[in-house]
Parts: structure tokens; sequence; C-alpha cells
């Protein structure tokens, strides 16, 4: 091969991949920012809720892909912080505190707090039933920030 034609070929790689890093990085960006649920410390039975709300609500949040911890950029980890029934106000209260920090090295990235509440119904099996329900949109409430953020 000549010289002009290894120079050819050269240019022909080298731009082929430019192309695959620059697909790469919309390919990343469609996905959107990787974040894993982390632990969770809530009373009970609102453990397994708090992580199902996490994981329902993030993954309708605009740029984010909900993922395994060893594929995340981010760590979400999630509290209950106070849930009561307040017989006096006749309402169930929530709210939480959620953590974003990196994977690597847990850097704290945001704080992110939730509160909702419910008009407390009259039978005890009723509270029960409400408390996830409230407990989600705590959740849907500390969350709406993060699809306002850009996190890279």
């Amino acid at each position: 091969m000549t010289r002009t034609a290894l120079s050819i070929c050269a240019s022909i790689f080298v731009g082929v991949l430019l192309s695959g890093s620059m697909l790469g990085d919309a390919n990343a960006q469609r996905r959107g920012t990787a974040i894993a649920i982390g632990e969770m410390s809530a009373p009970g039975p609102l453990r397994g809720a708090l992580r199902e709300a996490l994981r329902d609500e993030l993954g309708g949040v605009d740029g984010v892909q909900v993922t395994n911890a060893r594929r995340a950029r981010y760590v979400l980890r999630g509290s209950v912080t106070r849930i009561d029934a307040e017989p006096q106000s006749e309402r169930l209260e929530c709210e939480v505190s959620l953590i974003l920090a990196d994977r690597r090295g847990g850097n704290i990235r945001l704080i992110l707090e939730g509160r909702a509440a419910a008009r407390l119904p009259d039978a005890e099996a009723e509270v029960a039933r409400l408390r996830p329900e409230v407990l989600r949109a705590a959740v849907r409430g500390a969350l709406r920030p993060l699809g306002q953020q850009r996190l890279r």
C-alpha cells in the first residue's frame, strides 16, 4: 500500500471510531442517568412499600434509568421519617427523606424530602390500606425536583 492509501485508511478508521463514540454518547443520554435503589429504613411492612414506590416513581422521572447497583452511577437511599395517624386533625401524615449519592465514594449529591397527608378514615383496616398510598405520594413529592436536576 502506498503512503496515501494508508493515510486514507487511517482517516476512515478514526472517523468510524469517533462516530461510534458519538453514537454511544447519544445512546447514554437517551437511556438517562443510571440510578440504583439502595438501603431503606421504614417501619415493618412499609419497607417493601417504600422500595416499590421508589422503583415505580423513579422510573417515571425523565432522564433517569433505574438499574442495579453495579451499573449505577448513583444510589438512592430512602427513609420514612414519620408516618402518623393524627386523630385530633383527622389526618394520616407521612414524611420521607431521600439521599442521592455517588455509587463510588458515597458523596452526597442531593437530599430530597417529601410529605403527604390524607383524611383519616374511620376504620383501622382502611388506615392500614391507606398508609402505602400516602407513602407513595410523599415519595412522588420528594422525587419531583430530581426531574429538574441535570445529573452527570
